[in-house]
């Protein structure tokens, strides 16, 4: 894959196009339904709702067609974003967002530039931030069990990464804090302590 580069926060960020004209796999589909539905059961039609990150652009076309009020930002112009800028960078007051989504986008900055996003956030009247991040593991086995008569029996065994192989990736979630080769494993734990000194409260959405 080839990939750009450009200095955000005075680090070079890392990113690409060329996987959007491609058919993604039928997991990636159930993110965006599982998306979409995010915005389902927890927006109502009057919110202003920004999508950070467009990727296909499956998710803004979905919901534009239903009349959710989405506008999207992102770094790179191949991918047609209606805003091509940078999340620091952005001024959100001027688009008088209430709603931000960022579904797998956050780790794509350096973690000290997502604070500063967040921070930027709050101070922008930004009430409620939808989004996801990649959780560093290596899944060893997932299977569900029927059996007549008994609930669905559901196990899964998976193991820390402990490295980050993405080059895009400057981050990812772990149960620990760990540096990295100029990369870093963030805790659940730290980065929502992060969310609450900004005013917010993280809350796990069920799928």
């Amino acid at each position: 894959m080839k990939y750009t580069s450009k200095k955000i926060d005075g680090i070079d960020v890392f990113y690409s196009a060329d996987w959007i004209n491609g058919l993604e796999n039928e997991m990636h589909f159930s993110w965006y339904y599982h998306q979409a539905k995010t915005v389902y059961d927890n927006c109502v039609r009057e919110d202003t709702i920004l999508e950070i990150g467009v990727g296909t652009g499956l998710l803004s076309s979905l919901l534009k067609k239903r009349n959710w009020n989405v506008t999207t930002l992102d770094i790179d112009a191949d991918k047609k974003p209606d805003i091509c800028e940078s999340a620091l960078d952005f001024n959100y007051i001027e688009g008088n967002f209430n709603t931000v989504l960022a579904f797998e986008v956050f780790e794509h900055m350096p973690y000290i530039t997502f604070q500063k996003v967040i921070n930027k956030l709050k101070l922008s009247k930004v009430k409620t931030v939808y989004f996801s991040l990649p959780w560093n593991e290596r899944q060893l086995m997932d299977f569900k069990l029927h059996l007549p008569f008994f609930k669905e029996l559901n196990f899964r065994l998976a193991i820390r990464r402990n490295k980050i192989s993405t080059i895009a990736h400057f981050w990812e979630l772990s149960k620990v804090n760990k540096a990295l080769d100029n990369k870093e494993l963030v805790s659940y734990k730290a980065m929502v302590a992060m969310f609450l000194m900004n005013g917010y409260q993280v809350t796990a959405l069920k799928k």
